[in-house]
């Protein structure tokens, strides 16, 4: 399943900034940061490619967790609905996160996926 499928642009968050979703509803992150609607509606702006100012780093934790030069989180969610309504196996949702994770590694950073091992 390719990622765009569940997670649709554009992309919004909630009043607080606590979660940014996708189009249709999915959430695509929960955002811990000092600020995290600005963070919040910056990474929308990003994805949705509106503006918004690219982080000079960023860092992948644990697999689901970008962390920023700016020492904002951002949790990938969607893991329960890949499983529980679109029926996938563990290893496919897996699989549908990391590519979108990396998508949006892309577009928050220079991040280059051809470029993470140098």
């Amino acid at each position: 399943m390719e990622f765009a499928k569940v997670y649709k642009p554009p992309f919004h968050t909630d009043e607080a900034g606590l979660f940014i979703k996708a189009s249709n509803g999915v959430k695509a992150f929960t955002v811990a940061a000092i600020d995290p609607k600005e963070e919040a509606d910056n990474m929308v702006a990003l994805l949705n490619d509106e503006g918004g100012k690219k982080y000079r780093k960023v860092m992948l934790f644990g697999g689901d967790k970008i962390v920023t030069s700016d020492a904002s989180v951002f949790v990938t969610r969607g893991y329960g609905y890949l499983i529980g309504n679109e029926n996938l196996s563990p290893e496919d949702a897996f699989k549908v996160q990391d590519d979108f994770i990396h998508w949006v590694l892309n577009k928050i950073t220079d991040y280059r996926e051809d470029k993470k091992d140098e």
